[in-house]
């Protein structure tokens, strides 16, 4: 998944949405993986919202100045995917990843693996 968040990171805009009760650590290993490759970081902890509320996802496409419909968004929760759809964007629903990766290949027209 990382490898291909890469990919898209090249190509098209990426935010990193995360519902976390402390504002991530940015020296971390994690972050040292996922953060060269997005554009923009939501956390819960920070904005005080959380998905899947609206706000959350609304606060993302404002800060990559993108409408929702233009987006794509994937995250391993249902409620969070029907969220996000309600507002427009294409939603995938993570379970397995290759699945994941399959989809979003065809919704973007990139190869990503």
């Amino acid at each position: 998944m990382v490898r291909a968040l890469g990919r898209v990171h090249g190509t098209l805009l990426t935010a990193l949405l995360t519902n976390n009760l402390a504002p991530m650590d940015r020296t971390g290993e994690l972050a040292s993986v996922l953060l060269p490759h997005v554009d923009v970081v939501i956390e819960s902890a920070v904005v005080g919202v959380r998905k899947p509320d609206p706000a959350f996802f609304r606060l993302a496409c404002d800060a990559l100045e993108v409408e929702p419909v233009d987006c794509v968004f994937l995250d391993d929760l249902g409620v969070n995917c029907k969220a996000a759809r309600r507002l427009g964007m294409h939603t995938i629903k993570v379970i397995e990843s290759t699945d994941a990766l399959a989809e979003l290949e065809d919704v973007l027209g990139l190869q990503l693996r």
